[in-house]
């Protein structure tokens, strides 16, 4: 008896309907609440500047943390890589609205940052920190990091089209396994960087070594929560339905939790090393959280964000369960959200012992701005996201690796 082999094809992974419907609801949201970021930025400058800051910190992450799962996917091979990888190059290919959402930040880094101003920047006893912490230079670094994203991820998204059109033979793919191992050791070193000039610059008489790091590991672990919860909203419907194992959600599950562990160690490790240390210069970051309102915060992170995470994804029924890790991972992003808050607001309301310190000069238009700056920035990443997601397979369908997906799980 004779067997029909049935060649799959990207248009058996189209995208289900329901993604142009999110697309509309993210452009409603993203308009509304932009219109209101508007009105608070012309009432507020001052106010809209630290909301805006704080949520281009968290939407940068899922576009570059996209980035760094995508190219490490090419390097490292993993069947949970290939589940993600078009939602990594839709979410990657927002960087150029995020060039865009970095204008109000360039605009007015006079207000943000202290050591433009010339007074400030005397009293920093460093001289050679002005080499560094100087407008033009800050600019050009600004421009130089979104360059490399945007060439890498210009030439990944050249192969993954060639792929999908099935014009790529493995010898190219050498060049793309090559391209993604140095481009992974950019991001490391465009992250630690960026994330040094757009906050820990905020307060330039403290410093730590592991900040760049703590950045790197809260971009990936929003970007593995956010997979989770889009790959398991579009496993209940077709084309991703076929193919959806728990076991893939299992594998996510435990990357996510790893990621939380490696979040809690760094920041632990970064604390223990500062406060050991007893030098007044280091401990001024954590004196100004641990006061004025300020450690309820700290506090929250360490249960929400670490201890009751990872309490609940020891158990491997809750890696397995599709409602129980979903509302794990939305937590964890949420907080992910709290901790930039925690890292960059402190340093514009530090206040001094008393009523007037801390968290009393956090008024209406402070929670508003902090509130409604997320959710306008998000409700148009995301408009551009689903819109990019629309256009494509959901799978890579050509990836020599992709039929393996398509077999029973062995073991």
């Amino acid at each position: 008896m004779s067997q029909t082999l049935v060649r799959i094809t990207p248009k058996d992974f189209a995208p289900p309907a329901f993604i142009d419907r999110m697309r509309s609801i993210s452009l409603t949201v993203g308009v509304v609440f932009g219109a209101m970021a508007v009105v608070g930025a012309v009432l507020y400058w001052n106010i809209f500047l630290r909301a805006w800051l704080y949520s281009f910190m968290f939407w940068l992450g899922l576009t570059t943390g996209s980035l760094a799962l995508l190219m490490l996917q090419y390097v490292s091979g993993g069947n949970w890589g290939r589940l993600g990888r078009r939602i990594w190059e839709a979410a990657a290919s927002n960087w150029w609205l995020m060039l865009l959402f970095s204008l109000p930040i360039a605009a007015g880094m006079k207000l943000l940052f202290k050591w433009t101003d010339p007074a400030v920047a005397a009293t920093l006893g460093n001289d050679k920190i002005h080499y560094y912490l100087n407008t033009p230079f800050f600019l050009v670094r600004g421009a130089l990091y979104f360059a490399g994203w945007a060439i890498l991820y210009t030439i990944l998204m050249r192969w993954s089209k060639k792929e999908e059109a099935g014009d790529t033979t493995p010898a190219q793919f050498v060049f793309i396994q090559n391209l993604s191992g140095f481009g992974i050791v950019f991001y490391a070193l465009s992250i630690t960087f960026a994330s040094i000039d757009w906050t820990m610059s905020l307060y330039p008489q403290w410093w730590s070594t592991v900040w760049g790091m703590l950045f790197m590991v809260g971009q990936v672990l929003s970007t593995f929560c956010f997979t989770i919860w889009l790959f398991t909203r579009l496993s209940g419907s077709e084309p991703v339905s076929r193919i959806f194992k728990v076991d893939y959600l299992h594998d996510f599950g435990k990357l996510m939790f790893a990621f939380v562990v490696l979040w809690a160690y760094l920041s632990f490790s970064q604390w223990l090393i500062i406060w050991s240390g007893n030098m007044l210069s280091e401990i001024r970051w954590y004196v100004m959280r641990l006061n004025n309102g300020w450690q309820y915060f700290g506090t929250i992170l360490i249960f929400v964000h670490f201890v009751f995470p990872f309490a609940l994804l020891l158990s491997r029924n809750t890696k397995r369960s599709k409602t129980r890790v979903v509302a794990i991972a939305l937590l964890v992003m949420f907080m992910r959200l709290v901790d930039l808050f925690w890292q960059t607001a402190p340093n514009f309301y530090p206040g001094k012992q008393g009523v007037d310190a801390g968290l009393n000069n956090f008024g209406w238009p402070d929670a508003a701005m902090y509130i409604v700056c997320p959710i306008a920035m998000g409700g148009i990443w995301l408009f551009f996201f689903y819109m990019r997601l629309s256009k494509r397979s959901l799978m890579p369908v050509n990836d020599p690796g992709f039929t393996e997906m398509l077999e029973a799980k062995h073991g």
